[in-house]
């Protein structure tokens, strides 16, 4: 158990509110050797994997990840277009990817992706509606939002981001990038300061912003204005 005992309690009342049992797919670099045991050389793919294995026994049974080798399944790799690791997927019940976690969901990064397993499951937030009625007025598009474990305002924007890719089923999908964990895709998006949403490879939104900013600019500036939060 990688959480402090403080903690735990907490996240077991959090995961009790699932209303439907969540099943995460995680890649990362093990080999299974000999004994039956597995070895990872990717430090962050083994903080990642004790994190949802953790999760995984405070649960009782409504959360779980299937972890796959990029090393021993390299189809599964290729099938779902995974490059780097640790990767935590989020697919729909028809096998399609709502959601990527390229990360570490460590620090402050771990309350929204707790909320992103809750909305997953089918807890459905008051704003829910409001994006249901506008989704013929978005097109289909692609978000991805840069963090860091450390960053003050990313836990307030990220469950934003992940619950459109939800509530859309897949027309919207949200990568979460710790920049920390690839500089690499940082520097090429030539990210500055965090969050950063990056919207169909060409918009950019600094900083923050709410369920009704993000509306705004997936429809175009559209949307029908009151009801967000009423």
């Amino acid at each position: 158990m990688i959480f402090p005992k403080k903690d735990i309690d907490k996240i077991k009342r959090e995961l009790a509110k699932l209303k439907a049992k969540v099943v995460l797919k995680l890649f990362t670099d093990f080999k299974t050797l000999d004994d039956g045991s597995k070895k990872r050389t990717c430090i962050a793919c083994e903080g990642t994997y004790n994190l949802l294995n953790s999760l995984e026994e405070l649960s009782n049974g409504k959360f779980s990840a299937e972890e796959i080798s990029i090393e021993e399944s390299p189809e599964e790799a290729i099938k779902y277009n995974v490059t780097r690791i640790p990767a935590i997927l989020f697919i729909n019940d028809k096998g399609k990817e709502i959601i990527r976690y390229s990360a570490y969901p460590t620090g402050s990064e771990f309350d929204p992706f707790l909320s992103s397993i809750q909305h997953f499951s089918g807890i459905r937030p008051s704003y829910t509606d409001q994006i249901l009625t506008h989704l013929k007025k978005i097109d289909k598009s692609e978000m991805k939002i840069f963090i860091t474990p450390t960053c003050p305002y990313c836990p307030a924007t990220v469950p934003v981001l992940t619950l459109f890719a939800i509530v859309s089923k897949g027309k919207i999908t949200a990568e979460v990038i710790d920049v920390s964990l690839n500089p690499d895709i940082a520097r090429k998006y030539e990210v500055q300061g965090v969050p950063l949403t990056v919207v169909n490879e060409s918009e950019r939104i600094v900083g923050m912003f709410t369920p009704q900013d993000l509306l705004d600019k997936l429809t175009k500036g559209q949307r029908d204005f009151g009801g967000m939060y009423a």
